[in-house]
């Protein structure tokens, strides 16, 4: 017997198309915000264009505008954070400033917004006393030693700094990526630093990068970070330092390493005072010729990697020290 019927569209909900076409929006949001966090793509064409500003002319005249850095650490040792008091005592001495530092409008604007000013800043200081003949009379620098710059510093030292402590810095695949951020650790930082406000034994991980250390070591007050107000300025400055020579980063970062190991603290002795950067540190502490030390890293000898001849401790100063090849795979 046949039994006649009728097939009738079923009627779908009225909110299932939204609902697909929000999680098409959701999947493609999140796919772009990923890309970027690992290109940093869209932060290099902001930031290098915006840091394009940042410049500033020394012309003739005093620059009554200028501003100076107040309470860092690395702007006290070198004297920076004391110019004004300098500038006040030579003018009461009957001296002018002929020439001064002229800041564009851009500059200034993100100084008195509380970032640290973003300029390419030097590790070593020093004093050259020159003759009418420009023959050396007298010379010194502090720190007395550093790394010149990223080929200058064996492989295995870098290795084990950015194993340690920034491993994805000098990764190629990447040449615009923002060294001031590591994503995945600030997520992790953010997502348990609630916690530990409640009393929660939960540690949180370090969300610093060697960007943000420098910032941190050379401006902030004392050397620390105090606040997450303060961790949001050194990684506000430091992205802005980053592309200060255009969207690509690779040099930058190279430059990173350098300037952490040249200015790295490392306590202080007693008779010396501050050991700053890791060629004093290796004087200070074990009694080691920097020069003999880089050699050794840096020979492909087999011997060159035993604790025995890589460190020469000072008297009374005995170490257990890892072989480095141990400590140190490759990045």
């Amino acid at each position: 017997m046949n039994i006649p019927f009728r097939m009738r569209p079923v009627q779908g909900s009225p909110l299932r198309r939204p609902v697909a076409l929000l999680a098409l929006a959701c999947t493609g949001l999140f796919g772009i915000a990923a890309w970027e966090m690992s290109s940093s793509h869209l932060q290099a064409k902001v930031l290098a264009a915006f840091a394009d500003h940042l410049a500033f002319r020394v012309q003739a005249g005093p620059n009554e505008a200028i501003r100076f850095p107040e309470a860092g650490p690395h702007d006290n040792r070198l004297g920076y954070s004391r110019l004004p008091s300098f500038l006040a005592r030579l003018r009461a001495a009957a001296f002018q400033v002929e020439r001064q530092a002229h800041w564009e409008p851009t500059l200034t604007a993100v100084a008195d917004r509380g970032l640290y000013v973003p300029f390419k800043e030097k590790s070593q200081a020093g004093l050259h006393i020159l003759d009418r003949a420009h023959r050396i009379l007298f010379q010194a620098h502090f720190p007395e030693r550093v790394y010149a710059n990223f080929d200058a510093i064996p492989s295995l030292i870098a290795a084990t700094l950015l194993y340690v402590e920034n491993r994805e810095l000098l990764d190629p695949r990447h040449p615009k990526r923002n060294p001031a951020v590591e994503w995945v650790r600030l997520s992790k930082a953010a997502l348990t630093y609630p916690l530990r406000l409640f009393g929660s034994d939960e540690r949180s991980p370090g969300a610093s990068t060697l960007a943000t250390q420098l910032e941190k070591l050379r401006h902030s007050p004392q050397g620390v970070t105090r606040s997450v107000a303060e961790k949001l300025r050194q990684m506000a400055s430091a992205s802005l330092r980053a592309y200060l020579d255009g969207e690509e980063t690779l040099a930058i970062r190279q430059q990173l390493v350098v300037d952490y190991l040249n200015a790295l603290p490392l306590g202080a002795v007693s008779g010396q005072g501050e050991v700053i950067g890791l060629a004093a540190g290796l004087q200070a502490w074990f009694g080691a010729d920097f020069d003999e030390v880089n050699r050794l890293l840096t020979s492909s000898a087999p011997a060159a990697l035993t604790p025995e001849v890589r460190t020469r401790p000072s008297a009374g100063l005995q170490t257990n020290v890892e072989p480095a090849a141990r400590l140190a795979p490759s990045v």
